[in-house]
């Protein structure tokens, strides 16, 4: 018989601590007791265990606020370069290829369309130098970011050309501007001297990024800047210690590498371009119409060129090699095909029409024919239309159709600016200049003060 047992302390309990006092009695009696209770400890079916199984339990998840897209990538992955195909590349983090690209998208969407029209008139011949030069294709984005492909362009600080070359650095390296061929709006000698600046400015810096920030800012811009702010391209381009303008720039082109490199952007397929040798006398105009060109196209091939007449110096013309083929059987059926009929000459102190007719070979009445507004009175310093017969020192071709195109310039005066070195830079005359504005030649002009400029594309 079971002895007395005092109360459990902790009924249906199985701790550990439970207290269990008996009476001293057999050994089985006293193992039958604890096989009961252990039994009853261990069913998997006790009313308490059933009831805990079948509750319904619903997760509390704490709300995390919105975070920043580079916070869910670690700083470690941000910060580690990611290597791509192109040189240009190669060094860049993670986030710097998230901005470039962005950048390059927010730009691209806008500009890419127009962009890529003017591109099928000069980007192969681009291509061809950059082949020639041994320079990386990537560069065919640096035209892009300065002039986007426009080669008439001109900057309010004088930069010109597809590549916006100033006046002073194209001609240390070798552009000119002569016989009525403006090098820094020709294609191939504006791309000679760019294509071989920013390989100058590779070898001096050995970073593509520091030489694409030297072409913006100029090489002794970015050495002093970097003498006094030393950056490494593992510090990201946003640490790049340059004006706001500089870094835009090159994230820019360097972003348009990256789509491009991915297949993003794309430009339309070149048609493949010729030249061709013209001698003097020739008139653009009529080689545009035996080619079968559309109106002003061979000024778009051929942005070099000041004149519509050359008189007295042989051409080279650029022009797809289905029109060149048209040029040559033209050519061989009427040598003179391409010879101005009428060119322009410019009235001299003495000239009268009687004297002009006969150096022309031709009459008065013709003359007037040609000039419905011509007076009696001739006035020095203006152009009549005559017969190409005849020779004379004072022809004054018809200028380029297309540099008529944002001649019109606002022109912030800097320091150490004079209305002569404007008047130099655009090629203009300070006289010009003043009457523009309405002003005075000798109305002093201070840093800051913005003037009108009617910019011309050749010499002054």
């Amino acid at each position: 018989m079971l002895g007395i047992v005092k109360p459990l302390t902790y009924p249906y309990s199985c701790n550990k601590h439970t207290n269990l006092a008996l009476s001293p009695r057999p050994n089985l009696l006293l193992a039958v007791f604890f096989a009961l209770i252990l039994s009853a400890c261990a069913s998997p079916q006790s009313k308490n265990t059933h009831v805990i199984q079948h509750l319904p339990v619903k997760p509390i998840v704490a709300q995390q606020p919105p975070v920043d897209i580079y916070q869910q990538t670690s700083a470690t992955t941000l910060d580690t370069p990611i290597q791509f195909q192109s040189l240009f590349l190669q060094h860049l983090t993670a986030k710097d290829m998230v901005i470039i690209q962005d950048e390059a998208r927010r730009v691209s969407q806008i500009l890419w369309a127009s962009m890529d029209k003017r591109a099928l008139y000069v980007r192969q011949r681009i291509l061809l130098k950059l082949k020639a030069l041994q320079a990386p294709e990537e560069l065919q984005f640096v035209p892009v970011a300065e002039s986007a492909y426009q080669p008439y362009a001109l900057s309010p600080a004088g930069a010109l050309g597809l590549w916006q070359l100033m006046p002073a650095t194209a001609k240390e390296l070798g552009t000119t501007h002569r016989n009525g061929i403006d090098g820094r709006r020709d294609i191939e000698q504006s791309s000679q001297a760019a294509i071989t600046y920013l390989l100058q400015l590779h070898a001096r810096f050995d970073n593509w990024t520091l030489a694409i920030c030297a072409y913006n800012l100029g090489p002794w811009g970015v050495e002093r800047r970097l003498r006094k702010t030393p950056w490494t391209p593992a510090q990201g381009l946003d640490a790049l210690p340059f004006p706001r303008e500089t870094k835009h720039y090159v994230k820019q082109i360097l972003g348009m590498i990256a789509l491009h490199e991915q297949g993003e952007l794309q430009f339309s397929p070149p048609s493949p371009i010729q030249s061709i040798n013209i001698q003097a006398p020739v008139d653009l105009k009529a080689i545009e119409t035996a080619a079968g060109l559309q109106q002003h196209d061979v000024f778009r091939f051929n942005p070099g060129f000041d004149y519509q007449h050359y008189l007295h110096h042989d051409t080279q013309v650029f022009l797809p090699q289905e029109n060149i083929q048209r040029l040559k059987l033209h050519m061989q059926n009427n040598p003179d095909a391409f010879k101005p009929k009428y060119i322009s000459i410019t009235i001299q102190k003495g000239d009268n029409l009687w004297d002009i007719a006969r150096q022309y070979r031709t009459s008065i009445k013709q003359l007037r024919q040609l000039n419905p507004h011509l007076k009696n009175i001739l006035s020095i310093g203006h152009q009549l239309s005559v017969p190409t017969a005849g020779s004379s020192k004072h022809v004054a071709s018809k200028t380029n159709p297309l540099l008529s195109q944002g001649r019109r310039i606002r022109y912030k005066v800097r320091s150490g600016d004079s209305l002569w070195k404007i008047a130099q830079k655009f090629g203009t005359s300070a006289k010009a200049i003043a009457r523009t504005n309405q002003m005075s030649t000798r109305r002093l002009i201070r840093p800051g003060d913005k003037l009108w400029i009617l910019a011309r594309f050749r010499p002054s």
